[in-house]
């Protein structure tokens, strides 16, 4: 009462983990299981251990502080970008911890975005799905009062390759990914660039994990992630290039796909011969996860497709065409 705070339930949970060690992990154990398009921190569904879990809920809890921190710029733009361990490499780490396949990354981050719009905040956390960045944008504080009001903030978000992952169809996952869309607009100011799903050519190794109950007709397990990955694009593309978010939310959202330069065009043939590889390997070497050369033609892509909208600043010294003042371009 009086002028007391309240802190947010992510940090109720956490504390309750340290205080009951695994017993969070049977507490969320219990609950039913996640849908993509319903709000839900990780549960023993989707972590895969009680110290996977409780580390989950100390890393958002430093996510949600960093938000609560945010601060406009006067004549600057703001940029948060949100997702999962995508997202998250742009730290150079995974729960927070330094994570070797992000290496360089954030040195990408600070000679590509960020000299646009200083200082973006990324907050991601590695193998999170759309139910849990809809749970973090409400319920775990990611989007407080002072990020939600600053009319010149742009969103990134990249998320639901995990529903993927987890077994997911793309129906679902798609509607995952617009209630996280529409949680944002209609919570905050700001504007939102909505990221197709990058491809991934882990396939031949996840997918025969997923069936069942994941299978093809045939009872077979799938041979590939990229007909579900382009169904969930062509979903997100229609909604956020005209279709009924765009038409919501007038003027503040845009889909962009930065594929392309990670599509290799392979696959597997008829029989299971093998084929060229689904995805570039030399920019993905895990075959899901760009590398730090993989992340500065992402940062290309993404800076490209907000100043195509309007949507940035020039930086310290550029002109507005983007060339450094007194000299040409590098």
């Amino acid at each position: 009462s009086g002028g007391a705070v309240r802190p947010p339930r992510a940090t109720c949970l956490l504390l309750a983990s340290f205080a009951a060690g695994s017993g969070l992990w049977l507490l969320v154990g219990s609950q039913k299981e996640e849908q993509p398009d319903v709000a839900s921190p990780r549960t023993q569904r989707s972590a895969r251990s009680a110290a996977q879990l409780a580390k989950w809920f100390r890393w958002q809890a430093v996510l949600a502080s960093e938000a609560a921190a945010h601060t406009a710029s006067p004549g600057k733009g703001s940029l948060a970008l949100w997702g999962d361990s995508i997202t998250e490499s742009w730290r150079g780490t995974s729960y927070g911890t330094p994570a070797g396949r992000a290496n360089g990354t954030p040195a990408v981050l600070a000679q590509t975005l960020a000299r646009r719009w200083p200082s973006p905040a990324v907050l991601a956390i590695s193998g999170d799905q759309t139910q849990h960045l809809l749970w973090r944008l409400g319920d775990g504080g990611e989007l407080p009062p002072p990020l939600a009001s600053d009319g010149a903030l742009t969103a990134v978000v990249m998320i639901g390759t995990n529903n993927l992952g987890a077994g997911h169809l793309p129906g679902p996952t798609a509607e995952g990914v617009l209630a996280v869309a529409r949680e944002y607009l209609r919570r905050s100011r700001g504007r939102l660039l909505l990221c197709a799903l990058l491809p991934r050519g882990d396939g031949a190794e996840l997918l025969p994990r997923l069936c069942p109950p994941r299978c093809d007709r045939r009872g077979a397990p799938f041979r590939s992630f990229m007909p579900a990955v382009e169904k969930v694009n062509q979903r997100l593309r229609e909604e956020a290039g005209g279709g009924r978010l765009s038409v919501d939310f007038p003027g503040r959202v845009s889909y962009v796909d930065c594929g392309g330069p990670f599509r290799a065009g392979g696959g597997r043939r008829e029989g299971g011969e093998e084929e060229a590889e689904e995805v570039v390997v030399r920019l993905m070497p895990d075959r899901l996860h760009p590398n730090p050369e993989g992340h500065r033609l992402l940062a290309r892509c993404l800076e490209t497709a907000l100043l195509g909208k309007g949507w940035g600043v020039q930086p310290t010294g550029y002109s507005r065409l983007g060339l450094p003042l007194g000299g040409s371009a590098p």
